[in-house]
């Protein structure tokens, strides 16, 4: 009877702190161009953010649960975009009455974003047989992507970046300081919110500044990216 309860248990849990549930991961160099996709013009200053997102729980369609890594970069001349190879890092076990968090298909998770452009987000799909293969790779790598221009009034601008800034969940939710890891994209963000919110646009369903966590560790938020527009 004990026996089965302690097997109930672990199946519950999933994992203990000190079992050797924990993963070591790595990731190789990404390197895409991006384009203008009406002329197929190559792109420069496109903000692109790379997140590898753990992951737990199927039920809950794989809530997250932590970051290994959080890159960013902004595209050249020729819309070249550049991601290092990182690695090894292994992530931390835990209690997960869920499961045991682990990279899916947000491995990485690319999302670009240029003014007056549609955003972009990008991943890898879900994969059985890649699941528990340490090293991970993107499927864009090598790639062209193409980034259309946004056509449509303000409200529906505003609309669009209440959805990027919904995709950007690890940043607002960072235990980190993941925002200070993709600065760029998150001061594009802002800056175009206040622009349409200075014509006159509602936009108090995009997440600003004031909705970055607040960590002694990581500084305050509102002062970091004030003194980025100076």
């Amino acid at each position: 009877m004990r026996l089965r309860t302690e097997l109930t248990l672990a199946a519950l849990v999933g994992c203990l702190p000190l079992d050797g549930c924990s993963t070591t991961y790595r990731a190789e160099s990404i390197e895409a161009w991006v384009v203008d996709a009406g002329t197929a013009q190559p792109l420069e200053g496109v903000a692109v953010a790379a997140h590898w997102e753990l992951e737990v729980g199927e039920i809950f369609n794989n809530a997250p649960a932590g970051q290994v890594m959080v890159m960013e970069t902004v595209t050249d001349q020729k819309g070249r975009m550049y991601f290092p190879a990182w690695g090894p890092k292994t992530t931390q076990p835990t209690f997960r009455v869920l499961g045991t968090p682990h990279l899916e298909h947000r491995d990485p998770q690319l999302l670009l974003f240029k003014p007056g452009y549609r955003w972009l987000e990008l991943a890898n799909y879900p994969s059985s047989t890649y699941a528990n293969d340490s090293l991970r790779k993107s499927e864009w790598n090598g790639k062209t992507i193409k980034l259309a221009r946004f056509a449509g009034d303000d409200t529906g601008y505003a609309w669009t970046l209440t959805q990027l800034s919904n995709s950007m969940g690890y940043a607002f939710r960072g235990e980190d300081c993941e925002w200070r890891q993709t600065p760029r994209i998150l001061s594009l963000l802002f800056s175009e919110t206040n622009a349409l919110r200075a014509r006159g646009v509602d936009t108090t369903a995009i997440r600003g500044v004031i909705s970055l966590p607040v960590q002694e560790k990581c500084g305050s938020a509102p002062e970091f990216f004030r003194d980025r527009e100076r």
